[in-house]
């Protein structure tokens, strides 16, 4: 059973319950009113009769002509003895044989009830009197309630047929509700079935004035959808820069294959030079394979090593590496002593390499390195005063294989992925990485990274 299906039986079943209960309690405080009516009007007139009893059994009447006179429509009037025996009785009711199964019983106190017998109704009240005898007997009278069963059945009649003009509209909202809910859970079955049959990204049409779950539920789709896209574009390109990256070093160790394969056993300088070529060149390969893998995984996948480290100590020990690599001069300052924070000191390392590294790269001057910690919070800023970045580059330089200066790239060296890495890690530290670039001027770049004290 589909989901329309089930709205309309549900909200129809479920309406159809509140009906009979409603309707049933309706029914039965209907019938308990006119039961109560009807007796109250039985006891009425057993009242009067007791009083006309008492005076005729004082002034000597004729006792069986005072009660036919005093005997309503449709009703009985019988005189029960202490020994359940009928001594009088009077009758108007004519063709049912329902009210013989009213058992005469003597009753030494008032009493009154309402019997239902072969689907009608009874009104029987009872008061002690005295007789002509000077015994004390039960005057009982009995009446038919004809009005009761008819008014019943024309309640019934209408109960039903209110009922059924309820459930008709109901049953017919309900399929409109369910068609009105589901279309757009329809459209957006029909929108990922042609997405991928054909491999599109195509979006669903979002009513712009309407703020409810189902809008929101195809806004969630629609960014997905960009989402997708998006990943997908960049996957694309991440596969052509790879493909073009490592082309070029495959190229080159393929040509001084060749040459050695022509002339490496007879000319010694062309065996060293395509040695030392291809030796290179598969070194480069090999880190830009490395660098590629490591951006394969997002934030989630990277396995942090927590420890307490001194973030003082780690930028001075890098910057003192890169100062005997490169012969630069690079200054550490810090407002702190030391600054301790949790932290996987191999990939936070691996940080500052990458960004003394490109500080190195594009500028000749001193670099500023400085640490600062406010409160719950460390900062690392990387300073250089070289070639700087154009304000159209700056979203770009955490793409993958980005250079920011392309005709120097080869000089330089690297892959354009140090930044697309150095993001990643700081963003699995749960920190962030800020940049500041002026062209002509230099290029701050800043690390920001919580404090989890241990």
């Amino acid at each position: 059973m589909n989901i329309k299906n089930r709205i309309t039986l549900f909200s129809t079943v479920w309406l159809l319950i509140i009906l009979l209960v409603t309707n049933s309690g309706i029914y039965l405080l209907f019938q308990k009113n006119l039961h109560d009516n009807a007796l109250k009007g039985t006891e009425t007139r057993m009242e009067s009769l007791t009083e006309a009893v008492k005076t005729s059994t004082e002034t000597k009447m004729n006792m069986t002509q005072l009660l036919r006179a005093y005997l309503p429509g449709d009703s009985m009037i019988r005189i029960i003895t202490g020994d359940n025996r009928v001594a009088a009785t009077s009758s108007r009711i004519t063709d049912d044989d329902s009210v013989q199964e009213i058992k005469p019983t003597y009753r030494p106190n008032q009493y009154s009830e309402v019997k239902t017998l072969n689907g009608m109704v009874y009104t029987v009240s009872q008061h002690p009197v005295i007789w002509t005898d000077g015994d004390v007997v039960s005057l009982q009278l009995i009446e038919k309630e004809s009005s009761i069963p008819n008014t019943l059945q024309i309640l019934r009649i209408v109960l039903i047929i209110a009922t059924l003009l309820i459930l008709i509209p109901s049953y017919m909202g309900g399929r409109f509700l369910s068609r009105l809910i589901l279309v757009p859970i329809s459209n957006l079955t029909k929108t990922m079935e042609e997405n991928q049959r054909r491999g599109t990204y195509k979006r669903i049409t979002i009513n712009k004035k309407s703020s409810d779950e189902l809008n929101k539920m195809a806004r969630t789709f629609n960014h997905m959808m960009d989402l997708l896209e998006n990943n997908y574009k960049k996957q694309e390109q991440f596969v052509s820069d790879a493909s073009h990256e490592l082309r070029t070093p495959l190229t080159v160790i393929e040509s001084y294959a060749k040459m050695l394969k022509r002339w490496g056993s007879s000319r010694p300088e062309i065996l060293e030079e395509a040695v030392e070529a291809i030796h290179s060149e598969s070194i480069r390969m090999k880190e830009l394979t490395q660098q590629m893998l490591i951006l394969a995984r997002d934030e989630s996948q990277v396995d942090l090593q927590l420890e307490q480290s001194d973030l003082v100590e780690m930028a001075k020990n890098a910057a003192k590496n890169m100062n005997k690599a490169y012969d630069r001069d690079i200054q550490v300052h810090s407002n702190l002593v030391e600054i301790h924070v949790e932290c996987d000191s191999l990939k936070i390392k691996q940080v500052l390499i990458i960004l003394l590294d490109n500080a190195i790269k594009y500028s000749s001057a001193a670099i500023n390195v400085e640490l600062t910690k406010q409160g719950n919070s460390v900062r690392f800023s990387v300073t250089d005063y070289g070639i700087g970045i154009t304000k159209e580059n700056l979203d770009k330089v955490y793409d993958r294989f980005f250079r920011v200066d392309q005709a120097r790239s080869r000089d330089t060296g690297g892959a354009g992925l140090g930044l697309s890495i150095a993001k990643q890690i700081v963003s699995a530290h749960q920190g962030k990485l800020y940049l500041e670039s002026e062209e002509g001027k230099g290029t701050t770049v800043t690390l920001e990274i919580p404090v989890k004290q241990s």
